[in-house]
C-alpha cells in the first residue's frame, strides 16, 4: 500500500485588527523618520558650530586659554544651536522618510488600500508635538541657565586673560586705568596694528598714546601683560593748567605694562542677567516692574506736558520742531484749498502756527530738555518692554516650527519622486524664509515697528498654512489645480 501522506497541521496566526494594523504602520513611519533625524541634526549642529569654532581656537592657540576651559565653552554655546537645530531636523526627516516611501511606492499603496493619509502623517505630527512640548521646557529651564553660565565664564576669562577681549575696531575698557583701540589683531603672533591707547589719570587729563604696530607679550605666570609698541607718539598735558604746555613725544620703541588677575581662573557668579539668561518667571516679573515704570515715566512726562499749556507729545512736537514749508504736490493742494475757502475748506493736517494763533507761545529751554529726558527714558522702557517680550513668545515660536515644518515636509516628499530637485530647493527656501523671518522680527519688534507677538509667529503662521494647503491636498481633500496640457495637433484624417 503506499504510504498515506500525514497532513502537516500549521497554526493559524490571527489577523491584526484594523486598529493594530494601523498603529504598526504609524510605527514603521515613526522609525523612518528617526535616522534621517539624527542625521540631519548633526549636520546642521555642525553647520551651526562652525559660526565661532575658530573664536574657540583662537582662544585655546593665540589667546592661551585651557583646553578644558575652551572644551566647556564649547558645550555652554550648544543650547541654543541645539533650539535652533530641532525644528529644521524635522523637516529634514520629515521630506527624506515621506520621500522615501514616496520612491518605492508605499505611499500608493497605503493609498490602494483605503489608508488616510491623515492618519499616517499624524503619526508624525505628534511625535512633533511631544518634541515640541519638551523643546518649551528645555528653552524655560536649560536654556537660560546654560546662556548664564556660558555669560559668566566669558567673563572669567576675560579676567584671566585680558588679551581674549581684544576686538578689531573696538574700545576696550577692561584694562584698569586704560582705554585701548586696535585696528588689526593677529592672534597667531600676538601683533597688532592701529594702535590707540588712552591712559586714564586721576588728576590730569588723559595721556594718548598712538603707535603704528606692536607686539604683546604675557609673563609666565599670567600676571603682566606687556604691551611693546613701535614707531609711535605720545601727547599729554601737563597736571599744571597754568603752564599751558602741550607735550608730543615721539619713540622707536615704548612698552607699557598691564597688571592681570593672574593664571588661576576665578569663578565669579554674575547676578545680573540678560534677556537671554531669563526664565519665563523671570521675565514676567522684570515685565511688571517695567510697566509699572514706564507708567511712571509717562505720567511724569504728562504732567509737565500740561503744566507747559500741552495736551499732548504730539502737540507739544508740533509746537517745539519748527515745520517747513510745504512744497510741490502738497503745496499745490495746498493752495487750492484755500482757493476754494468759499466753498469749505477740508482739514489737510498741515501745521499753520500762525492761524492756530499759538506762534506766540513761549517754550523754556529747561522745560523742553526735561520734556525731551522723559521721552527718552519711555523710549528706552518701551524698548526693553518690547526685547522682554520677543524672548517669550520665542520660547514657544521656534518649538511650534516643529509642527509647521511636518506639515510642510510631508507632502513634499511624497511629491519627491517626480521632482526631487525642485523640492529640495524648495525646502531649502521653506528653512531660510523662516530664520530670515525670525531674525527680521525680532529687529523689527525691538524697533517698535512691529508688536512682538506679530514678529515672533508669524513665519509659523505663513509657512503653516501653506502646509495645510499641502496636506490637504496631498490627503485628496482638496482637489489639485489640474495643468493645462499642450493642445493636440488636428490630424487629417484621410477622405
Amino acid at each position: 500500500m503506499p504510504p498515506v501522506p500525514i497532513p502537516i497541521l500549521r497554526p493559524r496566526l490571527p489577523r491584526p485588527s484594523p486598529a493594530n494594523r494601523m498603529r504598526i504602520l504609524e510605527r514603521y513611519v515613526l522609525r523612518e523618520h528617526l535616522f534621517p533625524f539624527l542625521i540631519g541634526f548633526s549636520i546642521v549642529v555642525f553647520l551651526f558650530t562652525l559660526d565661532f569654532m575658530f573664536d574657540l581656537i583662537d582662544l585655546a592657540v593665540g589667546k592661551g586659554v585651557g583646553l578644558g576651559i575652551v572644551l566647556e565653552l564649547f558645550v555652554l554655546s550648544l543650547g541654543y544651536i541645539v533650539a535652533l537645530a530641532f525644528p529644521c531636523s524635522v523637516l529634514i526627516a520629515s521630506l527624506a522618510a515621506f520621500g522615501r516611501l514616496s520612491h518605492d511606492n508605499e505611499i500608493a499603496a497605503m493609498r490602494s488600500t483605503g489608508v488616510n493619509l491623515l492618519r499616517i502623517i499624524a503619526a508624525p505630527f505628534a511625535a512633533a508635538l511631544l518634541l515640541a512640548i519638551a523643546l518649551v521646557l528645555f528653552n524655560n529651564y536649560v536654556l537660560p541657565e546654560s546662556n548664564h553660565a556660558l555669560a559668566n565664564l566669558m567673563a572669567d576669562v576675560g579676567r584671566k586673560r585680558p588679551t581674549a577681549q581684544i576686538t578689531e575696531g573696538v574700545f576696550i575698557d577692561a584694562f584698569e586705568g586704560y582705554n585701548i583701540f586696535v585696528e588689526k589683531v593677529n592672534g597667531r603672533t600676538n601683533e597688532i596694528r592701529g594702535v590707540k591707547i588712552y591712559q586714564l589719570s586721576t588728576t590730569a587729563r588723559p595721556t594718548t598714546i598712538l603707535a603704528e604696530w606692536g607686539v604683546i607679550h604675557n609673563s609666565p605666570d599670567g600676571r603682566l601683560m606687556t604691551l611693546e609698541l613701535h614707531d609711535g607718539e605720545i601727547h599729554e598735558v601737563p597736571p599744571n593748567d597754568a603752564e599751558r604746555t602741550y607735550r608730543r613725544l615721539m619713540f622707536k620703541t615704548h612698552n607699557i605694562n598691564i597688571r592681570t588677575p593672574g593664571a588661576d581662573l576665578e569663578r565669579r557668579d554674575r547676578v545680573a542677567r540678560g534677556d537671554r539668561e531669563m526664565n519665563l518667571s523671570m521675565m514676567q516679573e522684570s515685565i511688571r516692574q517695567l510697566d509699572k515704570d514706564l507708567r511712571k515715566a509717562k505720567e511724569s512726562r504728562d504732567e509737565i506736558l500740561h503744566e507747559g499749556g500741552f495736551a499732548s507729545y504730539r502737540d507739544f512736537v508740533h509746537a517745539a520742531v519748527p515745520h517747513a514749508a510745504p512744497r510741490g504736490i502738497q503745496a499745490w493742494f495746498r493752495n487750492a484749498l484755500r482757493a476754494l475757502g468759499s466753498v469749505g475748506v477740508i482739514a489737510t493736517g498741515l501745521p499753520e502756527r500762525a492761524d492756530r494763533g499759538d506762534s506766540t507761545r513761549v517754550i523754556s529751554t529747561v522745560t523742553m530738555d526735561v520734556i525731551q529726558m522723559r521721552q527718552l527714558e519711555i523710549d528706552a522702557l518701551e524698548r526693553r518692554l518690547n526685547s522682554l517680550q520677543v524672548e517669550v513668545q520665542k520660547k514657544f515660536s521656534i518649538p511650534a516650527a516643529c509642527l509647521v515644518f511636518v506639515l510642510v515636509g510631508a507632502p513634499l516628499g511624497m511629491r519627491g519622486r517626480r521632482s526631487g530637485v525642485a523640492v529640495a530647493f524648495l525646502s531649502i527656501l521653506f528653512f531660510i524664509f523662516y530664520y530670515l523671518c525670525l531674525a527680521g522680527g525680532e529687529e523689527l519688534a525691538d524697533r517698535r515697528i512691529l508688536s512682538p507677538w506679530f514678529a515672533m509667529w508669524a513665519p509659523n503662521l505663513v509657512i503653516g498654512a501653506i502646509g495645510a494647503w499641502l496636506t490637504l491636498q496631498a490627503a485628496e481633500l482638496i482637489q489639485r489645480p489640474r495643468r493645462r496640457g499642450r493642445p493636440r495637433r488636428a490630424t487629417a484624417t484621410p477622405s
